[in-house]
């Protein structure tokens, strides 16, 4: 099916298999074993999609076998294609979900996998019982026994809201499937997706949610093996997989305000859902200036977009250990911008240029997936000794074994720079944290 106005290899939410071979898998349960759709034809399309995403997907058609709280624990996402019916209860007694069951299911979403419900199977459990209501909450609505359709036909999906889930997506034709209307959209929830019904109504075909710390993602499109064959259904639901599955990762910038950080304003704001830095060319600078998380972190990993405009690099300082944010601060600077792209420097500190020896190899492998004047994508685990990063998927490190410096640069906050010289303008978003044992 051709695609209109996305480009996919050009989307800023990296697969798996970009970030690093299997470094950033996401792992899938696949719940299904009943349903009044072809969940015998759907299912293994949906893992082989997310399998070449470079996931990892197994596949339950036994739920009350496998919905346990010790089994789920360990998946960062649970994808559900599965609906209640008395013929696949019938066929496949082991696909009913016993109390337990349900229990360990919404105990998992709550701590914090992610869910994905994958078309019909908001349509489960619908009985008016106390379940189906708590169901309800925990998948943000959907079809449920109010949603409806027309013919099966071909329409354009759209989207709404700039979102990690649909970031470099605008629209794109997708191919011969239902068009769901008159979805439930519980409170709380943010449409992020929508077709036009082709009368009078934009409906909803992705919307977000949380549910506990679990984030949750309802994708109403593909009814059968036709309709999920477009790249354009294909990448969307690698999106809301990836997405629905960082577990464990908290937001440290609201998208909206500066709260949790420390810098001088003068420099610093947000705009557009993004923290940017900005020094025009007649505004003279002393020295770099750093805005700074409030919060210490030890051992972590960080995931951020990051976009540098201007003749001068910029960089993300992880475990400074200073208060007051006057230059010098000390830490390790993953360098960006102007052929530094990739640098682990010492900021505020003698050796500067830290993973000199591997630079001649490792800038060409940068240069050839930055995104020019666009955001790129940086990852970056500390843990003990060893500071890796990733630069869209190429990576890089540095292990620190001067002992004055395992000490004093073993723990503190995460700073992003504006550096002092010729106007730059430097814009952060998606950061988000998770903290390693």
């Amino acid at each position: 099916m051709r695609t209109l106005l996305v480009t996919l290899s050009m989307l800023g939410l990296t697969s798996a298999a970009a970030l690093g071979e299997g470094e950033f898998s996401t792992k899938v349960l696949i719940i299904t074993g009943d349903h009044g759709h072809k969940w015998k034809e759907t299912t293994p399309i949906l893992k082989d999609i997310l399998t070449k995403a470079g996931h990892k997907v197994d596949v339950t058609e036994t739920p009350r076998l496998d919905l346990t709280s010790s089994k789920l624990a360990a998946y960062d996402a649970l994808l559900l294609n599965y609906k209640d019916t008395g013929a696949g209860a019938k066929a496949n007694p082991d696909s009913v979900w016993s109390d337990a069951n349900r229990t360990a299911f919404a105990g998992a979403v709550k701590a914090g996998a992610g869910l994905v419900v994958f078309h019909h199977a908001s349509s489960a459990f619908t009985d008016g019982s106390e379940w189906s209501q708590e169901f309800e909450q925990i998948t943000a609505g959907g079809w449920r026994k109010q949603g409806h359709h027309g013919p099966m036909k071909e329409f354009t999906v759209t989207a709404q809201q700039d979102h990690p889930i649909t970031r470099g997506i605008s629209s794109f034709k997708h191919g011969r499937d239902e068009l769901y209307q008159n979805s439930l959209i519980t409170d709380g929830s943010e449409v992020l997706v929508t077709a036009f019904d082709g009368q009078e109504f934009d409906e909803p075909m992705v919307w977000v949610n949380h549910y506990g710390k679990g984030r949750v993602v309802q994708n109403a499109l593909g009814h059968d093996p036709i309709a999920m064959q477009g790249e354009g259904f294909q990448k969307l639901m690698v999106n809301c997989v990836e997405w629905a599955g960082e577990k464990g990762f908290r937001m440290i910038f609201d998208g909206k305000t500066l709260a949790g950080w420390e810098g001088n304003l003068r420099y610093w704001s947000v705009q557009n859902g993004a923290i940017v830095g900005a020094r025009p060319s007649y505004q003279a600078m002393p020295w770099h200036d750093f805005l700074c998380t409030v919060e210490e972190f030890d051992d972590f990993e960080l995931r951020l977009e990051a976009k540098v405009i201007g003749q001068r690099n910029s960089g993300v300082v992880v475990r400074t250990n200073q208060v007051k944010y006057s230059y010098p601060i000390k830490g390790y600077e993953i360098d960006m911008g102007v052929f530094r792209w990739g640098w682990i420097y010492e900021e505020g500190g003698k050796r500067q240029l830290l993973n000199r020896a591997v630079q001649e190899e490792l800038q060409p492998k940068i240069t050839s997936v930055l995104r020019q004047g666009d955001f790129n994508d940086l990852v970056v685990r500390c843990e003990g000794s060893r500071i890796r990063a990733w630069m869209n998927g190429v990576p890089f490190e540095f292990v620190e074994t001067d002992a004055e410096a395992l000490k004093i640069l073993r723990k503190g906050t995460i700073g992003l720079q504006l550096h002092e010289g010729k106007a730059q303008l430097v814009s952060f978003r998606n950061i988000r944290v998770k903290e390693l044992p």
